[in-house]
């Protein structure tokens, strides 16, 4: 027996449903859920593949949450799976695969317990420092970012009280269940810093939700299945900060990714992602999925990260490029297992302080749409006069209209 995933080959559920419309509050998101549930309870290659597998005896079935994916997991005999092919060749079905945390480099310098000025430019880049110094009070408040990584250190004295859930899906019951706070590889502790930390970082009243989806750095292409189904259903999550993904995938897993990063959309949260670290024309999906916000790394001298990814992506007929924008990432001082500081260089750094600027953008504005925060984002960037292609709409900004008369 094998694990597959099965989804609709061409429904879109954001080609179907208005973007435009979709909102942050977690009454618009309960309202956009039961929307996409609804979409999918009709979608009729939905209900051909869901029929399917009822009257399939070989095939198990995995339990999932109210269904926004469109996707159903099931283990099936090899000898199978061509033939589920043929008698569903409106499907996508897809073999289940590991996917790992983009990896940072860790600064040989080491670990410090207390930071300077300069080790803080990354805000200074940004122009939080500036706003600050203009009156700008802005924290974001009652904003929660799903940080979907190896886990947090809770208690470290940077986000101590900051981190208000911990999960972790079980893989034998597929159920995403509450777990006791912990990193399982450091990743998540650095990343979680950026966005709320009390020193480095830029939204320190921001909520995090440890979301342990890549124990030990990994996890499988199936979980997210499970985790977006899941995730959808917490209305109190705005954003989900995700440095993850793979650099060359078989035919189909692209078109499940986009769909992924589009379902989550369409309920009302704001995806965030890392385009990856293996630098010029190359890129990880999903961080070079159209829907996500794609963040890209620079370094302190405003130059994009020689290790910064970017690529120009053609999907049916239609190119974009990634990344959307950068951030500081190469570097950039955090928290780290065990206390103290360190610092890390990876768009997985820069990723963070993006999600912190969305926070402290939707503090400001809690019920504009997707596309007026996305937009918002991409729209008050610094132009490098670097190559477009590296450093997309340029590095990302504290908005003036959040501080100035």
């Amino acid at each position: 027996m094998t694990v597959y995933i099965i989804r609709p080959k061409t429904t879109s559920v954001a080609r179907s449903l208005k973007l435009a419309s979709r909102k942050f509050t977690p009454e618009s998101r309960s309202s956009q859920v039961a929307e996409v549930v609804n979409f999918w309870q009709e979608d009729s290659g939905y209900q051909e593949i869901t029929s399917y597998l009822e009257d399939a005896d070989t095939i198990t079935k995995y339990p999932t949450y109210s269904n926004i994916t469109g996707a159903k997991v099931v283990d099936i005999p090899d000898k199978e799976v061509e033939q589920l092919r043929q008698d569903l060749p409106n499907a996508l079905i897809l073999r289940d695969l590991p996917i790992e945390l983009i990896k940072p480099e860790r600064s040989i310098a080491g670990s410090k317990t207390t930071l300077t000025t300069d080790d803080l430019w990354h805000l200074e880049a940004i122009s939080l420092l500036k706003a600050r110094q203009q009156g700008f009070t802005g924290t974001g408040k009652g904003i929660t970012v799903a940080v979907l990584d190896s886990g947090i250190e809770a208690n470290h004295p940077e986000i101590e009280g900051k981190v208000i859930a911990s999960y972790r899906l079980n893989p034998r019951t597929q159920e995403i269940q509450t777990v006791p706070f912990e990193d399982t590889h450091g990743h998540g502790t650095h990343v979680a810093g950026l966005i709320c930390g009390n020193k480095v970082g830029v939204a320190p009243e921001a909520k995090i939700i440890n979301s342990i989806m890549f124990p030990n750095g990994i996890c499988n292409l199936t979980d997210w299945i499970s985790w977006f189904n899941w995730l959808a259903l917490q209305p109190e999550i705005n954003i989900i900060n995700l440095s993850a993904g793979e650099l060359s995938l078989p035919s189909g897993y692209f078109e499940l990714f986009s769909s992924l990063i589009d379902d989550l959309i369409t309920v009302g949260v704001l995806p965030i992602c890392a385009v990856g670290n293996e630098g010029f024309n190359r890129s990880r999906t999903p961080g070079n999925c159209k829907g996500s916000l794609s963040v890209g790394a620079i370094n302190n001298r405003h130059q994009v990260a020689s290790f910064s990814g970017n690529t120009t992506m053609t999907i049916n007929y239609q190119s974009y490029n990634v990344p959307y924008l950068v951030a500081p990432g190469e570097g950039v001082y955090s928290s780290v297992l065990g206390g103290g500081y360190e610092a890390w260089d990876g768009t997985s750094m820069a990723t963070p302080i993006v999600s912190g600027v969305a926070a402290l953008i939707l503090e400001k504005y809690p019920t504009m749409t997707y596309l007026d925060l996305f937009d918002a984002l991409r729209s008050n960037c610094q132009d490098l006069e670097l190559d477009k292609e590296r450093q997309g709409k340029g590095l990302v900004q504290i908005p003036t209209t959040l501080y100035e008369p």
